[in-house]
């Protein structure tokens, strides 16, 4: 007893063929994406997280110390009668909001720092 193959389909054997490399391809282009997709995201949040403590540190350098001078210089004029108590309350409010604005800084960079950590998958 004899068996013999004959190459009679080559043409279908090559249409698979195609169809296997069309496959890989479109495996390939989509893992690429993803990881495109995975790096702008990371981007972005590298970019929230510089952006939240810049503008943490503009608020503890510069916002809350004039807040605090504005306050003070309104208690002394409170005081010498030449200011009103909505000015004093408006000058406190001032101080409370900057120390809000380093509080939502603050939450911010957190946010992203997860984020961050979802993406990796890993803690930093």
């Amino acid at each position: 007893m004899i068996e013999l193959n004959m190459p009679l389909q080559q043409d279908a054997r090559r249409a698979q063929e195609r169809e296997s490399e069309a496959m890989l391809s479109a495996a390939r282009a989509r893992a690429e994406a993803s990881a495109n997709q995975v790096i702008a995201e990371l981007s972005e949040n590298l970019a929230g997280i510089e952006a939240a403590r810049r503008s943490e540190m503009l608020t503890v350098s510069s916002l809350l110390p004039q807040a605090e001078l504005t306050f003070r210089a309104a208690l002394a004029g409170y005081e010498n009668g030449k200011i009103d108590f909505a000015t004093l309350l408006d000058a406190q409010r001032q101080i409370r909001q900057a120390k809000l604005s380093r509080i939502k800084a603050q939450v911010e960079a957190q946010l992203r720092l997860a984020e961050i950590e979802r993406l990796l998958g890993e803690e930093l």
